[in-house]
């Protein structure tokens, strides 16, 4: 449940949806 790098899904067209808890997940 490692949350993954800074950099991956930073990139255009890649969102991300943190919650309170630091949880990373990838949303297009």
């Amino acid at each position: 449940m490692a949350a993954t790098c800074d950099v991956c899904g930073k990139g255009p067209g890649f969102g991300h949806n943190i919650s309170h808890s630091h949880r990373r997940t990838n949303r297009r």
